[in-house]
Parts: C-alpha cells; structure tokens; sequence
C-alpha cells in the first residue's frame, strides 16, 4: 500500500509540475500587414465595361492580362481566372468579352457585377422579367412585357442563345430549348 501511496504521489507531483511549469501564452502583438504597393494590386476588379472598345496595348488592358495570365487564341483573350474571355477586331480592339458562370472550359466564375441587373443563378423566365418593359405607364391596367430576344438560336445541342441588340448583350443559357424557362445562364457576351 505505501508503494502506491508513493507511486500516486509521484504521478500527482509530476502532474501538478507539468500543468505549472508548462508553456504559458505568451501576449505577441500581431504583425502588421505589409503594405502593398499599388503597381502590385491585380486589376482583377476591374469592370468589363472598362475593357470594352479598348486596344490590347492599352494600358489598364495590357494591365489586366498580364495580371490574370490570360493566353492568346487568334482574336482572344482568354482569363479563366478572370471568367473572361475578350474578343478583338482586326485592330485589335476588344469588341464583346465573354462573362463566365464558371462551369465551361476551367473558367472561374465571373465575380463582378452582370450588366441589365442579371445574375448567373436567373432562369430564363427571370432574364426575360428583368428585360422586360412595361406595356403602358400610366395606365390602370398596365402590365408587363417579358424581355424576348432580338434573334435567338441554338449553335449545339447543349446551348440556347437569346441576342439582345438592343442591350449589347446575348444570354447563353445551359439547356437547348428556347421553351426551357427554367435554365440557367452559362455564359453572358457584352458587345460594343
């Protein structure tokens, strides 16, 4: 019995000098962030409507590129980290960009703001709710006329296309049915 006694002393003892000799928080003040020179900010923010209509050399487009390792195929631009593509003229002037959902080609997402209100998640009934105009305005019965494309056409079998000429843009959407209310953009093109 004294062998345990001192067996259990022992283990008490040690238990106790660990707990009170152990390492302590020690209060470090926290580091402060380096401060990033602004040549060093990727132009990732920056809008499509700000590349649009602009030459590859000039300088914010150059800028985007470079900073999102975007490669050239002919007469695109293609930054999948972006979820952009750039479509050039002859003169090497970006026409339409390509706005990515981000479930095509290894493309990431689009993550700014959609033009006319939209959202990749919309379906085409809701796209053409939000492009819709109102049938007259002032009066009681007024109503709503849902926003139908210009020209529409289905280039595979996988892809609806609804052109909007009127707003420079064109909704690709993930079903080949025009009558598919309920499909989701893919991809949305912004013309100049």
């Amino acid at each position: 019995m004294n062998k345990l006694f001192t067996l259990i002393t022992l283990v008490a003892i040690i238990v106790f000098l660990l707990t009170a000799c152990g390492t302590q928080a020690m209060d470090v003040p926290p580091e402060e962030p380096a401060a990033v020179p602004v040549e060093l900010i990727p132009v990732t923010a920056l809008t499509y409507d700000a590349l649009l209509d602009k030459s590859l050399t000039d300088q914010s487009v150059a800028d985007f590129i470079a900073s999102n390792d975007c490669h050239s195929a002919k007469q695109v631009q293609i930054c999948q980290s972006a979820g952009m593509a750039l479509w050039t003229d002859a003169d090497q002037k970006v026409q339409s960009i390509y706005l990515y959902s981000g479930n095509t080609d290894g493309f990431v997402p689009y993550q700014g703001q959609l033009p006319a209100g939209l959202a990749f998640a919309d379906s085409m009934e809701a796209v053409e709710q939000k492009l819709g105009h109102p049938v007259e305005i002032h009066a009681p019965q007024a109503g709503w006329v849902p926003g139908l494309p210009d020209e529409s056409l289905t280039p595979d079998h996988f892809h609806y296309q609804a052109i909007y000429r009127r707003f420079g843009l064109t909704v690709i959407y993930n079903s080949p049915s025009a009558s598919d209310k309920s499909a989701t953009i893919n991809a949305i093109v912004v013309t100049k």
